[in-house]
């Protein structure tokens, strides 16, 4: 299953705006631009999904809401009272209406739902922030149906319980790491993928009896220590719900990244990018926001390498009030436009820099 395109209607800074989905696609672009609005326009059609016609859909709740009031999320240039989603779904539509103007307790965080659909669509996803080192986490509050489930939270604070809970469970043989003799678990793949990012490294997760608290420990592959989160650092910590997350998702369904690049050194940036199109490769579409050339680099790397192929990547630099600009990946990595603001300030810095001085 794969988004193909999102049109917004009245949502925030969109009053109406189309964009093309793929099953790798990067928002990019100026700051308080719209970025994060096409991705809550996806999450509040998937919050709707389960709402019957005529019922309210939260502006606050997991995964990825925190809207406000109604009020918040209309456009200003709105010439009604009514927001739209509609989602292309492997070539069938599916629309909702919602209402930012109703009566009623539910009134205030919420939008009424006039509108429905449910194409099925399932996600993750992980926001820009994510929490950091700690001693301890919390446990997903999962019931026993749910146990096939890896539920990881907006922050990605449950992802010491899932490293305990599903550590053993193997890895498609698509996403493991080149290097595979470490073993094909989501334990050994993870430190594989981790090993990437922040060199070699191992993970000792597990569940501390008769609390709802997992436990984290570290060390590196040259050293006989574990030490905890809180002693290695925010980039081991940022990164590795991305990588439980991707080597967890299942085909067909869809995982949303705010910022992967956070916390990381340019070359883990890079690395991470990579790591994204495999997963986009093997069948789980993969959004991304991002402000990182070094992992839009990595994905044109991933391509040149054929860890992806080029029609399944797709840019969206956004600038402004100004139409956002679709920007494609050939074979050979190159991209279809570049535009001003779209990760240029290194030569407009090295301009000044080295221009001549009197």
């Amino acid at each position: 299953m794969t988004i193909r395109s999102l049109k917004v209607r009245n949502l925030k800074r969109f009053v109406n705006q189309d964009f093309e989905f793929a099953p790798l696609t990067v928002l990019t672009g100026l700051n308080s631009s719209g970025k994060s609005s096409a991705v809550q326009a996806i999450l509040l059609a998937y919050h709707a999904q389960s709402v019957a016609e005529g019922g309210v859909v939260p502006l606050n709740a997991e995964p990825g809401l925190g809207l406000g009031q109604p009020v918040d999320v209309l456009a200003a240039e709105a010439l009604t009272s009514e927001v739209g989603v509609v989602l292309d779904v492997d070539g069938a539509r599916f629309r909702w209406t919602f209402q930012t103007q109703f009566e009623g307790a539910d009134a205030a965080a919420h939008l009424l739902c006039t509108e429905h659909a449910n194409p099925g669509v399932m996600l993750s996803y992980l926001g820009a922030e994510r929490m950091g080192p700690r001693t301890s986490q919390p446990v997903a509050p999962v019931s026993d149906a749910d146990r096939d489930c890896v539920f990881l939270g907006d922050d990605g604070r449950f992802v010491a319980h899932a490293l305990a809970v599903h550590g053993r469970r193997q890895v498609a043989p698509d996403l493991q790491h080149p290097d595979r003799a470490g073993g094909s678990t989501v334990s050994t793949q993870t430190e594989a993928w981790m090993g990437d990012l922040v060199g070699a490294v191992q993970f000792e997760a597990g569940l501390v009896p008769r609390t709802d608290l997992a436990t984290l420990h570290v060390r590196s592959t040259s050293t006989d220590d574990w030490y905890l989160p809180t002693n290695v650092g925010f980039g081991i910590t940022y990164a590795l719900p991305i990588v439980v997350a991707g080597l967890t998702a299942k085909p067909g369904t869809v995982l949303i990244v705010d910022s992967p690049e956070a916390h990381l050194h340019p070359a883990a940036q890079s690395a991470v990018g990579r790591f994204l199109a495999r997963v986009a490769a093997s069948g789980t579409q993969v959004i991304l926001e991002s402000h990182s050339d070094h992992v839009v680099n990595g994905i044109r790397r991933a391509v040149v390498e054929e860890l992806v192929s080029a029609e399944d990547v797709v840019v969206h630099f956004l600038a402004g009030r100004a139409e956002p600009v679709r920007i494609d990946v050939n074979a050979r990595g190159r991209l279809s436009a570049w535009p001003t603001g779209f990760f240029d300030q290194i030569e407009a810095d090295l301009r000044q820099i080295t221009r001549p001085r009197g």
